[in-house]
């Protein structure tokens, strides 16, 4: 999990985000080793339901970088509606830049943050591009969950405290930042002469501002956002096209609070407070989905809502009180509504264009919403019983809330100090034109 959200209060600490990439108890870290069992070989892929979103395989986040996972696999359905291939590209890739640009710029001290969120994921795959998994990390190239990315940061984290970016001179030496990363990171000769080669060895140069590195960067098994098809619609003529990631993610506004500009550019929704608003709201999001858009959304967990079946429901956070907390980022699949004049219009089952058109009714409940995760595929240890692995179910009541907020101490949730109620639905990612 994580997001970099401290504009919207937020925060979450490291022992939150890893609190569903363990084996062992909720909110511990995982242990070297754990992880491999009960992988997932197969899921990810569903075109039986209502909306038509054809999502990859489902992955396993190993630290609190969330929406990283929910990026990839965005851009992966967008890319796979316009290709019909199923691309695996590199978290761990943006992991390395998000923290190249923290240590360079200043942002890190004793500990790496995790957290980002769809506009830091924006940027970083328009200055750096895009990397098959297989090519950055060979070895983690068919695994579900990446070690790479847990060792790295330990190790990025000893050297701050005590190793070569102790020293405040050091950490505003960027060649001896890369240095550091190419070494926790495990990177092969070969990898960091392709990043030397395109980037400069103290990244004096991006994709966005060098056409050198730009022309470099194909060579060097590096893709532009410019060169990675994917399927829009055009807001226009509300014709599907072929377009490109540059496209969708559009140019940044200069701010978090800034939209980002563009034909086609993606932005995040905020949830309104009022009735009137949220039904407009969830209206925009299942016309997206209807088209097959995968719809990016941030949440706020309890674990205490998540049954064995995969479904977060208020009625189970009720029942068992408040649990460990934390944001997280995920991908919308499908819905589950009571449509007037239809009935009920399950999630996994094919829908008629016309019940689809009266779904978008001002009367339409919608039970819930099904929502591709990054917490692994067959997960025993957390649910045995999901509609589809790896997917969660998020229902309504529960996104709608209010549930209690909990403090925290010593990083952990402090179930004992929950002093505020709050509506765990923040926001989603939308595409131009809806």
């Amino acid at each position: 999990m994580a997001l970099d959200l401290l504009k919207k209060s937020r925060w979450l600490t490291l022992a939150s985000l890893l609190a569903l990439s363990s084996t062992t108890a909720v909110g511990c870290a995982a242990e070297p080793g754990d992880g491999e069992e009960g992988l997932d070989d197969g899921t990810g892929s569903s075109t039986d339901d209502i909306t038509q979103v054809s999502h990859t395989k489902v992955k396993r986040q190993s630290i609190g970088n969330c929406w990283l996972y929910a990026t990839a696999s965005w851009l992966e359905a967008l890319n796979k509606a316009a290709t019909g291939e199923e691309k695996n590209t590199s978290e761990s890739w943006h992991t390395y830049w998000h923290w190249y640009e923290q240590l360079a710029n200043g942002g890190a001290r004793d500990e790496i943050s995790t957290g980002g969120s769809y506009a830091t994921a924006a940027d970083l795959i328009a200055r750096y591009g895009l990397m098959m998994e297989g090519d950055f990390i060979p070895g983690e190239a068919e695994a579900e969950m990446s070690n790479r990315q847990s060792s790295a940061l330990n190790a990025v984290n000893a050297s701050l405290k005590t190793g070569g970016l102790k020293d405040a001179v050091a950490r505003r030496d960027r060649r001896a930042i890369r240095a550091e990363l190419d070494r926790a990171w495990g990177l092969d000769e070969g990898m960091i002469k392709r990043i030397n080669n395109v980037f400069g060895e103290g990244v004096t140069r991006t994709l966005d501002r060098s056409s050198y590195a730009a022309g470099r960067a194909a060579s060097n098994k590096i893709i532009r956002s410019k060169d990675f098809p994917v399927e829009l619609k055009d807001p226009q003529t509300g014709q599907k096209v072929r377009a490109n990631l540059a496209d969708a993610v559009g140019t940044s506004g200069g701010g978090w609070w800034a939209p980002r500009s563009g034909k086609f550019a993606w932005n995040e929704v905020n949830y309104p407070y009022d009735q009137r608003g949220r039904r407009e709201f969830w209206k925009r999001v299942q016309k997206a989905l209807h088209d097959g858009a995968p719809v990016i959304t941030s949440w706020k967990v309890d674990f205490n809502a998540l049954s064995s079946s995969s479904v977060f429901s208020l009625e189970e956070l009720q029942r068992r009180g408040p649990g460990r907390q934390g944001g997280h980022m995920t991908v919308m699949h499908d819905y589950q509504a009571e449509v007037p004049g239809v009935g009920l219009l399950k999630a996994g089952e094919q829908a008629t264009a016309e019940q689809m058109q009266a779904a978008l009714a001002e009367g339409t409940k919608i039970q819930f919403v099904r929502v591709k995760n990054s917490w692994g595929g067959i997960r025993p240890d957390r649910w045995n019983d999901a509609a589809i692995a790896g997917y969660h179910d998020l229902t309504m009541s529960y996104l709608n809330g209010p549930i209690k907020e909990c403090s925290e101490r010593d990083g952990q949730t402090d179930t004992t100090n929950c002093p505020r109620e709050v509506t765990p639905l923040w926001d989603v990612v939308l595409p131009a034109g809806y």
